[in-house]
């Protein structure tokens, strides 16, 4: 059976962050250090007891990792030299040429006449037989054993492991069922004894890990509450107390961690294993899947070269390698890399899904159709390739497909979690919340302890108590007690902004899009990937926006510009929708960025800056990726800013059907590289290029080269002298040269602002003009915007003193002084609804913070 399954949500997260706080709340991809730095190929030199003979001291080296040096003492050794046993030897031997890669050799170890017959020799060759891609001769030797050695508990458990790899449920579960039936009864048996009932490490895991399958197989984890920490407690003992040295069992522990979902754990047991072996080829390619699932590409392109450093031809390296690519997109590239596994093994069923999902990522439908035909011909019950095809597809939010291959999957193997936990998250993000809810029903059933789909069931329970406002375009589902300024006034703002978005990308949903607002910023993240880890306070995932409430308190983010937020994440859904969800995602981010009006942010000046005087822009294929996984903290933040800048170049240089052109190729399934010189007729490199050459222009007015610097000191050290003396006029007219020399730069904005509300200058109209600039770029502060609006009453201009008044209300819903701000602009505009809303508002308001407060 393949290996767990890579999960949609979070290449669906990286469309998420709204880049206004991305740089208050980013965290790394992977929540803390869950991939342990690689272990140099040179490791440290072995100590040994005094009284080890040359065959323990190889013996000690197979074990701990150093495969070449432990082969070239067993070479030195005769398997009949004093203190070794020949079948003992053969064995560690065979391991060793098995991890460098020379399985022919080690099969013929394993069938040397005089050894052949031992029981663990014989339980080697049949497990390398099924590696090598003879299966089916490996199964048949298993068979053997256990006639003759019918107590066998590793024959009954690699017997089970590997009739399921071939889709033999029916011998996989009676092997399995061995481990439970009398007279050894395993389970029953633990309840009594515990650990004292092995006296060998690989027993005890050995027995764990049948333990899980049965289980898995029987749907017996719904019935036995106690089940999963019984059978983890078989791998904390066998390495915690029958043998601390043996490794393996933080590897099976490790890998039963995962198949919960719960990669935090798993990742301390790997780095418990990898810590006694750093080349065992099994806790590297688990370091591999993780680091994968969580979009560490350099930490998965470094396993697979740690493991190729000891076997150049590594399938297992290949399938992580493939892997990599395909989550990074790259489906050719991943292609070439599982064509030479299929190469060598023809039948391998894993590979075969792999290969079909190069297609699927490409939307090759024939061609996905065809090589899932080959592998039905090879094994017609397998789910692993439609789950292999099934993720690719959710990856790229084609839901339809994706829900199709998902329930094939179900179908073949209603015991696997997996498949029922992707179409579950699938269903999530497409917002049918209500198949969600049923699905994941059914995977918790299966496996009740995996971690999110526990979480997002807890937070579906949470969410039927919600309130639901529907506009004729939009459903905005809250917590009318926790948050009851949300409906009077989400839907509003986004009915007044729907036909703009829209009639920009010529595309409007073909649903009303849902904004779902939660209380709390670990239920938003829950919602968005499973986890309560996410840095962000938006997401969409299409269909579905959701957002973090915009106020203060427990674990929330504080007050923010909700309403520039919902705008940013509605474009991504109408880009989305433009192109079936197969927009570039520099692209829909910059677009998005774009649509909301503010221009590149106070933070990001000084960024691109140093990025385009220092050469340091991130080319087209690096830039989608630096959302995903950002090499440093200001990655993330950067990919924003540069993204909307070349959505701004398109539309300066291109116009604006170029992007619609654009995006209508993305709809067809063209990549980027062919997109480019269709559209624009610019290769990707030409286009960089020549970005390159518009973005230096653009810096180059800023006022950061050493000569403006000086002349930037120069006046800045006039202006506040001739503040200092209260020369207000003077001390303006200076700092109006510095914003014409600094255009970029916030504190002429601030200096410029307080200057002209002094009574010796008092020119409210020019204030006004710098304090809508610091509105702008400062989505968490609404002080200028009520400013802004008190001003404008001033002045009588009362339709924009209520405007901004809004505005003022957009950023902090919760403060009772906007919205008397806007109570009394409203009643001076004569705007009777919005007074009449205002009036309805401000007591519900009090009376939530009078709750609060109690």
């Amino acid at each position: 059976m393949n290996r767990n399954s890579i999960r949609l949500c979070l290449l669906t997260l990286a469309l998420t962050a709204s880049p206004a706080f991305a740089a208050d709340f980013s965290r790394d991809a992977i929540p803390g250090k869950w991939i342990a730095p690689l272990v140099p190929e040179n490791l440290p030199p072995l100590k040994y007891p005094a009284y080890f003979t040359d065959f323990d001291k190889a013996k000690q080296q197979v074990w701990t990792g150093r495969y070449k040096l432990a082969l070239q003492n067993l070479y030195s050794i005769k398997p009949t030299d004093k203190g070794t046993d020949p079948a003992s030897y053969a064995s560690q031997k065979a391991e060793a040429l098995i991890a460098v890669g020379r399985e022919d050799e080690a099969l013929t170890v394993l069938s040397a006449p005089a050894v052949a017959d031992a029981l663990q020799v014989q339980l080697d060759r049949a497990v390398l037989l099924a590696q090598m891609g003879k299966t089916r001769d490996g199964i048949a030797l298993l068979k053997e054993i256990l006639k003759a050695h019918p107590d066998s508990i590793r024959a009954h458990y690699e017997l089970g492991r590997w009739s399921e790899t071939m889709d033999d449920f029916a011998t996989a579960k009676e092997a399995y069922e061995w481990f439970v039936a009398p007279p050894q009864d395993y389970l029953m048996q633990w309840q009594l004894k515990g650990e004292r009932l092995f006296t060998r490490a690989e027993d005890a895991t050995s027995v764990g890990l049948a333990l899980d399958r049965w289980a898995t197989l029987n749907d017996k984890y719904e019935l036995i509450p106690d089940l999963h920490q019984t059978i983890l407690d078989f791998f904390v003992k066998s390495y915690d107390v029958i043998d601390r040295a043996y490794w393996p069992a933080h590897v099976a522990s490790a890998r039963y961690y995962l198949s919960h979902d719960d990669s935090a754990n798993a990742q301390q047991e790997l780095q418990a294993a990898l810590r006694q072996n750093p080349n065992s080829i099994d806790a590297l390619d688990l370091m591999g899947e993780i680091a994968v699932n969580h979009f560490d590409f350099n930490t998965a392109d470094a396993v697979v070269d740690a493991i190729r450093a000891e076997n150049p031809q590594s399938i297992v390296a290949e399938l992580v390698e493939t892997r990599n690519l395909l989550r990074q997109r790259e489906p050719k590239e991943a292609a070439i890399v599982i064509k030479r596994v299929l190469a060598r093994q023809p039948d391998l069923i894993e590979a075969r899904g792999l290969l079909a999902a190069t297609e699927a990522l490409q939307l090759h439908d024939e061609a996905t159709k065809k090589l899932l035909a080959d592998v039905d011909r090879i094994a017609p019950t397998d789910a692993g390739a439609y789950l292999e095809v099934a993720e690719q597809l959710a990856a790229m939010r084609q839901y339809p497909r994706a829900a199709a291959m998902y329930q094939i999957a179900i179908t073949r193997a209603p015991w696997w979690s997996n498949a029922r936990n992707g179409l579950g998250l699938l269903y999530t993000q497409s917002g049918d919340e209500d198949m969600a809810r049923v699905t994941l029903d059914a995977a918790h059933k299966i496996d009740p302890f995996d971690v999110e789909t526990t979480n997002y069931l807890r937070l579906l329970d949470d969410m039927k108590a919600f309130a639901h406002k529907e506009s004729a375009h939009f459903i905005v589902v809250y917590d009318a007690k926790k948050d009851p300024m949300i409906g009077e006034y989400f839907n509003d703002y986004m009915e007044s902004v729907y036909a703009e978005v829209t009639s920009e990308y010529r595309t409007e949903p073909a649903q009303k899009t849902i904004i779902e607002v939660f209380p709390t910023h670990d239920a938003f993240s829950v919602r968005t990937t499973g986890s309560p880890w996410i840095g962000t306070v938006g997401a969409s995932t299409g269909r579905v926006i959701a957002l973090v409430t915009p106020r203060s308190g427990e674990n929330t983010q504080g007050a923010f510009n909700w309403a520039q937020v919902l705008r940013h994440e509605f474009t991504h859904t109408v880009t989305l929708a433009a192109t079936d969800n197969r927009i570039s995602h520099w692209m829909t981010e910059g677009l998005a960025v774009y649509e909301e009006h503010s221009g590149l942010q106070w933070a990001w000046v000084p960024m691109m800056y140093h990025a385009v005087t220092k050469n340091e822009l991130f080319d087209m294929d690096e830039l989608t990726w630096m959302f995903v996984r950002p090499k440093k903290p200001s990655d993330r933040q950067m990919a924003y800013a540069e993204s909307y800048w070349v959505c701004t170049y398109i539309e300066n240089k291109y116009g604006h059907e170029a992007i619609l052109k654009m995006l209508a190729e993305f709809k067809k399934g063209g990549l980027q590289e062919d997109v480019f010189p269709k559209i624009l007729g610019r290769t990707q490199d030409e286009f960089f290029s020549d970005f390159k050459a518009w973005c230096a222009k653009q810096v180059a007015g800023w006022g950061y080269d050493k000569a403006s610097q000086a002349t930037y000191d120069q006046l800045v050290d006039e202006g506040e002298t001739l503040i200092g003396s209260k020369d207000y006029v003077g001390a303006a007219a200076v700092w109006e040269q510095i914003a014409k020399l600094r255009p970029m730069d916030e504190m002429p904005h601030k200096k410029l602002a307080g200057l002209y509300l002094s009574p010796q200058v008092n020119q409210p109209a020019k204030a006004i003009e710098h304090l809508k600039v610091l509105h702008l770029l400062d989505v968490r502060n609404n002080r200028y915007a009520k400013r802004v609006s008190r001003l404008y009453r001033d002045i009588g201009d009362y339709h924009n003193a209520e405007a901004w008044g809004l505005q003022a209300v957009y950023i902090d819903p919760y403060d009772m002084d906007a919205h008397q701000i806007l109570l009394a602009a409203c009643e001076k505009a004569g705007d009777k609804a919005g007074e009449q809303r205002e009036q309805r508002v401000i007591p519900e308001l009090q009376a939530w913070m009078d709750a609060r407060k109690k």
